[in-house]
């Protein structure tokens, strides 16, 4: 396995040869490519001494020689700081640490270490150095595709005004510009991307992936869909629609304790879910367009996969103690909407929601795709045995004082005699009582 060559004795080091953080060289010459391909990539170590095959000419380590190597790491663009030392065996040591502002260049251009070798970066290349470094952010690019105000959506700003709590008065453009989603240019006002995402009257126009599908299994795995839809549209009707899809199979339960009001637990918690779902549509890598967001309900447990992993320079176990934000813009608009307190506290909601209702604590897992899986909250023995219409008749009917058997035909969308069926096997299982008689009876839930 190939190391850092830090620690090894020369013998082995030669033996272990060039690889991702060591590059060998016979002289001090076009010491710069190498350089920046550490920078650019996890740091390393130049052994200027050795030639190909590991035959060994010593250099000597002058003054002048260590001003000669220190000046080329000087004049790359950002300059680097590297270490420069040298070994009983006549060996010069340059040591280049990861760098903490990418991309590096020097004048023969970028470059990336790869294996054993320094590769020279095309430009798409470079672009993605940039990405991946943090310096591009998708949500505060301006979208010059949009035109103001033909593709703009006046409902979907109307809305969020009421939200954010202006004025009706103000004008888009102008309040847009002012909160520096928009800019405004030889009269003509163009948005970021993030006010694209928010108010465009077709987002998928402009970004296809930008989306959240949402999926129904039967049992515990994906083999048997019960339903599926894809939610299109703002940010926040997004963000509506799959919190209604999941309302839709959230399955409620009555605990009678005594006390003047009754116990309502969900099998999934609503404020955790909403966390995760702004979670993802807020934080995911808008960059990827080869995906997009997956909400996935099962019998047992519910997740969410949004593409990107975690954000650069945050750890797992830091989420939820530190703020972080790969689109900032976007964070921006949803705490303005008021969704989102901007201080990193969603994961903690989340947790502390899914302890309330007596769920475990939340899975996640980060790799190119952030995960996040809820398990489910152990059911009481009332509710074991039932069907999935069932379950969803329930937590129509949970969730209101009465409702008819018309109503309840409608939810379920079946005959009237598969929905009387269907409340006679909740009225059994003392979930549901039936009160009234005729065009009055009304069926609520018992407690």
């Amino acid at each position: 396995m190939k190391t850092d060559g830090k620690g090894l004795s020369l013998p082995l080091l030669i033996e272990e040869g060039e690889g991702q953080k060591v590059e060998f060289k016979e002289g001090p010459s076009s010491l710069a490519p190498e350089m920046v391909a550490f920078a650019n990539a996890g740091g390393g170590h130049i052994y200027v001494g050795i030639a190909d095959g590991g035959r060994i000419h010593p250099v000597a380590l002058t003054n002048r020689l260590r001003s000669q190597i220190l000046d080329v790491a000087r004049n790359c663009d950002p300059p680097l700081s590297i270490a420069v030392t040298s070994d009983p065996a006549g060996i010069v040591v340059i040591e280049v640490p990861e760098g903490r502002d990418k991309p590096f260049r020097c004048k023969e251009g970028f470059f990336l270490r790869v294996g054993p070798n320094s590769q020279k970066l095309t430009r798409d290349e470079i672009v993605r150095l940039i990405h991946h470094a943090g310096k591009i952010r998708f949500d505060e690019l301006e979208n010059e595709d949009f035109l103001f105000p033909r593709d703009f959506d006046v409902r979907a700003w109307e809305d969020f005004v009421k939200l954010a709590g202006y004025p009706a008065s103000a004008r888009a453009e102008d309040v847009l510009v002012n909160i520096g989603v928009a800019s405004r240019q030889e009269r003509k006002v163009f948005f970021s991307n993030a006010a694209v995402l928010f108010f465009a009257r077709d987002p998928q126009a402009f970004y296809p992936e930008a989306r959240i599908t949402c999926v129904k299994y039967r049992g515990s795995s994906r083999y048997d869909i019960v339903d599926r839809r894809d939610f299109t549209g703002t940010i926040l009707s997004q963000l509506e629609g799959a919190m209604a899809f999941v309302d839709r199979y959230n399955a409620r339960q009555i605990r009678i304790t005594g006390a003047p009001r009754h116990e309502e637990w969900e099998d999934y918690p609503a404020v955790a879910v909403r966390e995760a779902v702004i979670n993802a549509l807020v934080h995911r890598d808008y960059f990827y367009d080869s995906s997009h967001i997956y909400l996935h309900l099962y019998d047992d447990a519910l997740e969410i996969d949004n593409p990107g992993g975690l954000i650069r320079g945050l750890s797992l176990a830091e989420l939820g103690a530190m703020a972080a934000r790969r689109n900032r813009m976007l964070a921006d608009l949803m705490q303005r909407a008021g969704f989102i307190e901007n201080a990193g506290t969603g994961i903690m909601r989340m947790r502390e929601a899914l302890s309330r209702n007596n769920n475990p604590p939340p899975e996640i897992v980060a790799t190119n795709f952030f995960s996040v899986r809820f398990l489910i909250r152990p059911r009481g023995l009332t509710e074991t045995g039932l069907t999935d219409r069932q379950k969803l008749l329930y937590a129509f009917i949970v969730k209101r004082v009465g409702v008819s058997k018309s109503e309840c035909q409608g939810v379920l969308q079946v005959g009237s005699d598969t929905t009387l069926a269907e409340l006679g096997v909740l009225i059994e299982k003392g979930l549901v009582e039936k009160t009234g008689k005729g065009k009055g009876t009304r069926y609520r839930a018992k407690g």
